[in-house]
């Protein structure tokens, strides 16, 4: 009963995050401008953030609606199966995009070297959880073929 309540709390928060990117894609240059009246960033680094986000939408989009699906699985009790593993890959992928993106940007505005790391380590961490997502689903494989 708890897993079902967290799972399904985790997949509105991840629709909510999803939502709220979506949003920022339209309002993101007036938040950047309101940012710029407490932190100014340059002309170089305005450009950094504004190209590095809109770069990154995409990617952190299709890492959200992975996780969806994921969640959706879960929900139906299908949680050690291939296609999961598959979902948890392409969200380590999506992590290590980001923080791909990221560099250049932090060439324009050194805070943003902050998300290169985090984002590196976020892809180590989904990459172990990947790892061992995919042996559990191969033992379950191996278990049901046992009688």
């Amino acid at each position: 009963m708890n897993s079902k309540l967290s799972a399904r709390f985790t997949l509105w928060c991840s629709r909510i995050i999803a939502a709220s990117v979506i949003a920022l894609i339209f309002t993101f240059p007036r938040v950047l401008d309101w940012y710029q009246g407490f932190r100014p960033l340059g002309l170089h680094g305005a450009a950094a953030v504004f190209f590095g986000f809109y770069l990154c939408v995409p990617v952190v989009l299709y890492a959200l609606w992975c996780v969806d699906r994921i969640i959706l699985n879960i929900l139906k009790e299908q949680v050690f199966i291939q296609s999961n593993v598959c979902y948890v890959r392409r969200i380590r992928w999506c992590c290590a995009i980001v923080s791909l993106i990221c560099v250049p940007a932090a060439c324009f505005y050194q805070p943003l070297i902050f998300m290169v790391v985090i984002m590196a380590f976020l892809a180590l961490v989904v990459s172990l959880v990947k790892n061992i997502l995919a042996a559990a689903v191969e033992l379950r494989e191996e278990n049901d073929l046992t009688i």
